[in-house]
């Protein structure tokens, strides 16, 4: 059997693309950049280039058929946002895609359309506003307190251009219009919770929950605290039945002092929940394909080091507890079978930079900006 795993530039490729070789699978990896992480591992047996999904929707889906013809592809499974245009395109590509419907994703994605989806749940989201005009936006500002709310794009990922708690003075900055809408959502405190789940038709086959005590910036997590709140567990299981869910489903969660939970957003593709399946690689492809039970990872660490020390370190360099916590938990990246993708970082990171400095864009932006979906329209599919 024969996959094609999107997103080479994602550790989470890197580890699928792993668990597919102990799974007996031949791997081909795809992406639109020139030198992705994965490019380096030798648990990949072809590299796809693609061209980007954001500058053309049916041009990417046309050269994906392609490589899937071309190399007698069975299986397509996304790891970052090119899922939502593999959504859109999967009737087009003659093989198993592991994506949900562009509906649903949408719905998801969403943040507006999500707090409203889970309203009335068990576990829901902290109170949230839909802000689609500048008008909206100053009638909020003269009713509410901002400094007790968050402030995001309804459209966003890695916390980019969130405002947590601002001044009304910054609010009112904010340029909200319907294709590029914003939402208001009460702060919430507490404890952050990820989740990273495995659905099939909306039965749960795997189920990872982890406290990202480190963080890039406010955005992606870099040091991955196994747990299990029991409230995260119940929110996936009522997600399943009211969605039927099919694919790689990730949220935001708030564990508060009370013991209450809120949801705060979801990511409906792969996240670095994944990494906490790397001992279990054989059963995590197996759940991914519908497996019966719902595999669960070990209580061990896991971590990307080489952003602990470029992304952390730096904040505390003498913090003992840092690395105590940078020894305990193993890399995401560096594996002695398969050393390729920890000197692959590199070029990919130079990569990357380039880009930044030739669209001016910073570097988490940049690294993502080209195969990010915002809710545009895409063009129609023959």
């Amino acid at each position: 059997m024969r996959v094609l795993i999107l997103g080479a530039r994602a550790p989470a490729c890197l580890e699928w693309a792993r668990a597919f070789r102990a799974a007996g699978w031949r791997v081909s990896v795809g992406d639109c950049l020139a030198w992705p992480l994965t490019r380096f591992s030798s648990a990949a047996h072809h590299y796809v280039r693609l061209p980007e999904p954001a500058c053309g929707a049916a041009a990417w889906i046309q050269a994906l058929r392609t490589a899937v013809i071309d190399h007698g592809i069975d299986l397509v499974l996304p790891t970052c946002e090119e899922a939502f245009y593999l959504a859109h395109g999967r009737a087009c590509l003659p093989c198993k895609v592991l994506v949900p419907p562009f509906g649903l994703m949408h719905e998801l994605h969403h943040k507006g359309r999500f707090a409203e989806k889970v309203r009335g749940w068990e576990v829901q989201t902290p109170e949230t506003q839909l802000l689609e005009t500048p008008g909206a936006i100053a009638c909020f500002a003269d009713s509410h307190d901002p400094r007790e709310w968050v402030f995001k794009p309804a459209y966003s990922r890695f916390a980019s251009h969130t405002l947590l708690c601002p001044h009304k003075a910054q609010i009112l900055q904010l340029h909200a219009c319907p294709m590029r809408p914003w939402v208001a959502q009460r702060y919430a405190a507490g404890r952050e919770y990820c989740s990273y789940s495995l659905l099939a038709d909306g039965r749960l086959t795997a189920h990872a929950c982890y406290h990202p005590r480190y963080r890039a910036g406010r955005g992606s997590g870099i040091w991955f605290e196994p747990a299990d709140p029991g409230p995260v567990r119940a929110f996936l299981a009522r997600f399943g039945t009211e969605t039927r869910y099919t694919g790689q489903v990730a949220f935001d969660f708030i564990g508060q002092p009370g013991g209450d939970f809120k949801v705060i957003e979801c990511n409906p593709r792969a996240t670095s929940g994944i990494h906490l399946f790397a001992d279990q690689p054989v059963a995590a492809v197996h759940a991914l394909l519908g497996a019966q039970g719902v595999l669960t990872p070990s209580a061990k660490p896991r971590q990307i080091a080489l952003a602990m020390l470029l992304c952390a370190a730096y904040r505390q360099p003498l913090s003992a507890q840092f690395w105590r916590d940078y020894r305990v938990a193993s890399d995401v990246i560096a594996r002695g079978d398969d050393f390729g993708p920890l000197l692959g970082q590199i070029p990919g990171l130079l990569e990357i930079a380039m880009r930044a400095l030739v669209r001016r864009r910073g570097l988490l932006a940049a690294a993502t900006a080209d195969i990010e979906w915002d809710g545009q329209v895409l063009e129609t599919l023959p």
